[in-house]
């Protein structure tokens, strides 16, 4: 419990009283980050995250890159997936005078927050960058030839259960392949 808790708070990155300019952070998003994030089936993986905040009076630029893999059952055979990730995001912060809770603006890539913060929690950011870079359709990769690299006897259940071997059209259907649609 203690270890979550620590992993927690490595996504907040303090701006007040730290010294104008640029700083860098690293910060790995483990398998303890995806159980606290609870991406549905991504519970194995490593993505080391690079931070660069450039910090000034009134604004803080976050610049983001994200490098590693992470493994996700295939959508097809079930079997785990490797997917490599390797992309950057950028977050500006603007530091402004009197903004209550119910003021405060949180938009995808700016976030106007009172000039008093403390620090900023960035884990939800990081948790829904990572969530949106993963593949819509999680599948192993074909071969050279084009075949499914998959679970062989996934797939053979698979092709046994998909109906495709009776292959005659119910004569009841036969009469729409007809049917000229202008």
């Amino acid at each position: 419990m203690e270890n979550r808790k620590q992993k927690r708070e490595e996504f907040r990155l303090r701006i007040s009283g730290v010294e104008l300019g640029t700083h860098s952070y690293s910060i790995d998003c483990d398998n303890t980050f995806f159980e606290l994030a609870e991406i549905p089936d991504l519970h194995n993986g490593l993505i080391k995250l690079q931070i660069e905040m450039n910090i000034s009076e009134k604004m803080v630029l976050l610049n983001f890159h994200f490098n590693g893999n992470v493994e996700l059952p295939c959508d097809r055979c079930l079997d785990p997936v490797t997917i490599d990730l390797d992309f950057t995001e950028n977050l500006v912060v603007k530091l402004v005078p009197f903004v209550d809770d119910m003021e405060k603006v949180e938009e995808d890539d700016m976030w106007i927050v009172d000039e008093n913060t403390y620090d900023l929690d960035l884990f939800h950011f990081v948790y829904e960058s990572i969530a949106l870079h993963l593949p819509m359709q999680i599948l192993h990769a074909d071969d050279e030839n084009g075949n499914p690299t998959c679970n062989p006897e996934i797939l053979k259940k698979l092709e046994e259960f998909s109906g495709r071997e009776h292959d005659a059209i119910d004569p009841r259907w036969e009469a729409l392949k007809n049917i000229k649609l202008d």
